[in-house]
């Protein structure tokens, strides 16, 4: 096969999702023998655009157009510069197009403007389209865009994308819901999971564990964690409660890891309530995530009302396969909820109910034998189910149905 890659995430940013999902989905298929042309972003800020194996692959074509970063905190201008890039880069789809068989576009708020473009070129070839986060759905349960009359307007963009793609693929069955609410046609839609990498990720024994020994972290006590972006789908609100609840358990830490924009208001308002069971501490490299994930007793994923189908989480299958039991906060009634609850591999918890988490952990630690069965019966779960391997090989089976 021969696939038009179109890009809304430069390469290199910072190890992130984005970076991991992208990486892993090329060096697959071009191990799978297909062909990829490649459209992407040239940051003035960046110093590698495109990882030399790639670059040095005769299979792998690329062209990259210049762009500029606009700071996240503003809006209007990133929406509006997001909007300008494939339209700058539409001479170079004109120019890839007729040489593929299928075009992939790589989730993005403006994804609608690419579809556009790449419609605007395409004859035979078949459009899918990758949602990551609904816009503007994730901005709204997030609390970053709570104007009506804003979020009317992006809503209808949006369906431009949806109406004009020829497949769309979600992350989740709760996303491939909202889907629906929006009038998309089931049989327009797939799911295929975000994975984890089987081929790097793993269960660290205690006395192996790199991270372990890097803290000094005891056997006597009972760490929960989080690791990864304290941004604005993190409710870190609900964590000063469950903290507050748990105060009396001398032996349970709290670890919260990593960075993002809510990092400072957390630390602050958790330093002013005197929240000593809480620590804070920065992100690991790429190569420590089997040791971090697997250096907990529990892990807890804190999601604001609202963030379920719109987004998800990409740590669960992660934790599964460091065989670690989750504890989360969430909508209730949703399917992400239901799939922990009812394979027994952790314990959601309705995203207004601090009183239930607690409680959910104290069992756990009450219960060390049962945490680690439900983190066993997690890795039995979705060792295949979140696994590259598994869910790339669905990726390359729907580019081949689509070029039929």
């Amino acid at each position: 096969m021969k696939i038009l890659y179109f890009a809304s995430t430069p390469f290199y940013v910072k190890p992130n999702p984005s970076f991991h999902l992208m990486y892993a989905m090329i060096s697959d298929l071009l191990a799978n023998g297909d062909e990829i042309f490649f459209i992407g972003k040239e940051n003035p800020n960046l110093e590698k655009h495109i990882p030399e194996e790639f670059a040095n692959n005769p299979m792998f074509h690329y062209r990259l157009t210049k762009v500029s970063s606009v700071g996240k905190n503003k809006f209007a201008l990133r929406y509006l510069n997001g909007i300008k890039y494939p339209f700058k880069a539409a001479k170079f789809v004109k120019e890839y197009m007729p040489q593929c068989d299928v075009t992939y576009i790589q989730s993005g708020a403006t994804i609608p403007y690419y579809v556009l473009v790449a419609k605007h070129y395409a004859k035979r070839q078949k459009i899918l389209i990758n949602i990551q986060d609904m816009f503007p759905g994730s901005s709204i349960a997030s609390g970053v865009m709570p104007q009506k009359w804003m979020q009317r307007i992006f809503y209808r963009i949006q369906k431009i994308a949806y109406r004009k793609a020829d497949k769309i693929v979600g992350i989740s069955e709760d996303m491939r819901d909202k889907f629906l609410a929006q009038d998309v046609p089931y049989e327009k839609t797939e799911v295929i999971l975000n994975w984890f990498d089987d081929k790097t990720v793993h269960h660290v024994d205690w006395d192996n564990n790199r991270y372990v020994k890097k803290l000094g972290m005891s056997k006597d006590k009972f760490y929960v964690q989080y690791a990864g972006t304290m941004g604005y789908v993190f409710d870190y609100k609900i964590v000063l409660e469950v903290a507050e609840l748990l105060k009396g358990y001398k032996d349970i830490e709290i670890q919260m890891i990593g960075m993002g924009s809510q990092k400072d208001a957390f630390v602050k308002a958790a330093t002013e309530r005197g929240l000593t069971n809480i620590t804070f501490l920065p992100l690991e490299p790429q190569e420590m995530v089997s040791d971090v994930y697997s250096a907990c007793s529990v892990c807890y994923i804190p999601l604001k009302h609202g963030i379920i189908g719109n987004s998800v989480p990409s740590k669960a299958g992660l934790l599964m396969e460091c065989k670690k039991a989750i504890v989360t906060s969430a909508d209730a009634g949703c399917k992400y909820a239901e799939e922990i609850n009812s394979n027994k591999i952790g314990i959601a918890c309705a995203d207004n109910d601090p009183q239930a988490v607690a409680d959910a952990i104290a069992y756990l630690y009450n219960h060390p034998e049962e945490c680690k069965e439900m983190g066993e019966r997690g890795y039995m779960y979705g060792h295949e189910l979140y696994s590259r391997t598994y869910n790339m090989k669905k990726y390359i089976e729907l580019f081949q149905a689509m070029c039929r």
